[in-house]
């Protein structure tokens, strides 16, 4: 019997007195942990993209926080990447400062959350909802 994963969605970013946040169904993730990342990504299949505070399009929000010497960003809101469905997984501190994480559903994999929003197994073997060919019995069952 194929393994469900349960594929994490969108949900309001609700920040600490700081400007930190993750996502509430993101595991939680320990330094050193890249490859188990990595392959959580993969198997939510999601696109990733980082936006680093130290690079804003406002120079001035940078500045204010690389020259305040305090871990407070409350004020920052991270660049979103162009194009739809981006939310946001995480934003947390690093060595060179504040990072944001977005995330989306791959754009080539649409179809098949679509499928599966509207409650049928995807077939990654035919890009379809049949669930009658024989990879779709081997392949893990995907839910919204």
């Amino acid at each position: 019997m194929p393994e469900e994963i349960k594929l994490i969605q969108p949900a309001p970013v609700v920040r600490d007195e700081y400007g930190m946040f993750a996502h509430p169904d993101m595991p939680d993730f320990d330094e050193g942990d890249g490859d188990k990342c990595k392959a959580w990504i993969a198997a939510q299949r999601l696109q990733v993209k980082m936006v680093q505070l130290e690079y804003h399009s406002d120079e001035a929000v940078s500045e204010r926080y690389f020259e305040a010497g305090e871990p407070d960003c409350s004020y920052w809101e991270p660049d979103r990447p162009e194009g739809d469905g981006w939310f946001c997984l995480a934003i947390h501190d690093t060595d060179d400062g504040p990072v944001c994480w977005w995330a989306r559903r791959a754009p080539s994999l649409q179809r098949e959350a679509e499928t599966v929003a509207a409650g049928k197994d995807f077939c990654g073997a035919c890009g379809d909802g049949c669930g009658s060919c024989q990879v779709a019995g081997e392949s893990p069952k995907v839910t919204p």
